[in-house]
């Protein structure tokens, strides 16, 4: 085996009594349950294990709509649902799970595990496969003001693995591309076009900047930047997009749905810019390189802020902000998104796109006779089917996407 050998020592019981053994790590389990922006986060955590374990297969386990952003493209070369009997039959003490999936567990030398260490899970993979296991808590300690990819980064520093950057990279793939191309031609956009993406909702409606402002703002960047207004929606956000649809808009917008993650992060990597509330589909766009303005109202961006190539946060200094999850619920009014203006956004994206590569130097301000609501046409909605898009009414969604 060339390259770096990494061995790992495993307990195993036998006739004689418990033995020490050397085996190389050969095959890697790693099992991640988290939604889309904490699996984005862990991508440097597996990044580590990649490169000092380069000729190790790799298995992730979790929710095959977000894993699939992995599989095949550099961190995973196999995917295995999470959402299954015998993984939940490891919750439970003096459990065991068919012999089969006991026999999957025992091919692996390495399982890292995105949880508790704590708990039958982890005693019952240990015992059961006779690897080596590594968890680690899927958040920081309450408290801490630690980000979460540097608190995932744990997972291979406790193994002694270098760490090799602390930014999540997703490597799409030439088949990804092509199909972000397809849609792009089925909706009659040019490929030179200038492409800007805004994601209105959030996993947590707690989150989300109110939609009338995103309304107020892309009509304005598309006015300032001659651009496509690309809104992204997600499964879920049937609210934000009858609020969106409900409004008559400029031409040249739509809105885009039903997308796999893979075709979205392509997508995303034709944009100049992407703007959205704290959500996993900004951390996607983040994880392409594209731009990013991230509007923060009460999540903690010290723990949940995007890593990328160019982000800026937005967000107001208002004393109750960030706020833990029982306080968000309680908020009646949430003035950490209500005191955030339009022209504050406007300005974030004016600080990335007067210094992009076409050359825009403009530091642009919103006119002043700027309306608050835009006339115009309807908002044409795509939706995504397997055999192509449609356009009109309600989407068909073929994914599920988690923040």
């Amino acid at each position: 085996m060339k390259g770096r050998v990494v061995r790992e020592r495993a307990r195993r019981e036998s006739e004689h009594g418990a033995r020490e053994v050397e085996r190389p790590i050969q095959k890697i389990l790693v099992i991640h349950q988290g939604a889309l922006g904490d699996f984005l986060c862990f991508l440097p955590a597996l990044a580590s294990l990649r490169r000092s374990i380069p000729h190790a297969h790799v298995t992730l386990m979790g929710y095959p709509r977000i894993l699939e952003l992995a599989e095949g493209r550099y961190y995973g070369d196999a995917v295995v649902s999470v959402e299954r009997a015998e993984v939940a039959l490891l919750y439970q003490e003096r459990k065991r799970p068919p012999r089969a999936f006991e026999d999957f567990l025992r091919t692996f030398q390495l399982i890292c595990v995105v949880g508790s260490g704590k708990g039958p899970f982890v005693r019952n993979l240990q015992a059961i496969s006779g690897a080596r296991v590594v968890a680690v808590p899927p958040f920081p300690p309450r408290g801490e003001k630690v980000h979460m990819v540097d608190h995932l980064l744990s997972l291979p520093r406790c193994m002694g693995l270098p760490v090799p950057g602390d930014v999540p990279e997703l490597r799409l793939s030439d088949k990804d591309r092509v199909e972000a191309q397809r849609l792009l031609g089925s909706l009659g956009i040019d490929s030179e076009s200038r492409l800007i993406a805004i994601h209105p909702g959030s996993g947590s409606p707690a989150k989300v900047w109110p939609i009338e402002r995103f309304r107020t703002l892309a009509q304005a960047l598309r006015l300032a930047y001659k651009a496509m207004i690309l809104f992204i929606m997600g499964p879920g956000e049937e609210q934000v997009r009858e609020e969106l649809l409900e409004c008559r808009r400029p031409e040249g917008s739509v809105v885009v749905e039903g997308l796999s993650l893979p075709e979205l992060g392509a997508l995303l990597e034709k944009c100049s810019i992407f703007i959205g509330n704290d959500s996993g589909v900004t951390h996607l766009a983040a994880a392409v390189g594209v731009p990013v303005v991230a509007i923060f109202g009460p999540s903690d961006p010290a723990r949940w802020a995007p890593r990328g190539r160019k982000i800026v946060l937005v967000s107001k200094d208002i004393s109750c902000a960030p706020c833990d999850r029982q306080a968000m619920a309680r908020c009646k009014v949430r003035r950490c998104l209500l005191d955030i203006p339009v022209d504050q956004v406007f300005q974030a994206v004016g600080r990335i796109m007067g210094k992009d590569s076409r050359g825009r130097s403009r530091f642009l301000n919103l006119p002043a006779d700027f309306p608050d609501r835009a006339g115009g046409d309807v908002v044409p909605c795509v939706r995504m089917r397997a055999g192509g898009i449609e356009k009109g009414g309600l989407p068909w969604q073929r994914k599920r996407w988690e923040q």
